[in-house]
């Protein structure tokens, strides 16, 4: 039986084939996840989001063509531009005084 040795410039192409190779697998596993899990969950997501963004700016528009007062049309609009901001609720430290 012969000692195989491998020479330092046959095993230099081998690591870097191997490191591309991981590399490109990395990368299809990220892809087909952030395809068809992530992607769809993302997309349902900001569909919500419009769509309680939209019936809130209809409530909005029927509260203005009621006539209602213009501190609980302010205080609406302040809560839209909070919910598309992404923050949820009140604070009691925003309250503007006229």
């Amino acid at each position: 039986m012969e000692n195989a040795t491998i020479a330092t410039a046959d095993l230099i192409p081998l690591l870097v084939g191997c490191a591309l190779l991981s590399s490109l697998i990395t990368l299809a596993v990220i892809g087909v996840l952030v395809k068809f899990w992530l992607g769809p969950r993302l997309e349902r997501h900001i569909d919500e989001r419009f769509e309680a963004g939209a019936d809130r700016l209809t409530q909005r528009f029927v509260a203005v063509l009621t006539g209602k007062s213009r501190e609980v049309i302010r205080d609406r609009a302040r809560d839209l531009a909070r919910f598309v901001g992404g923050r949820r609720g009140r604070d009691p430290d925003d309250e503007i005084d006229p």
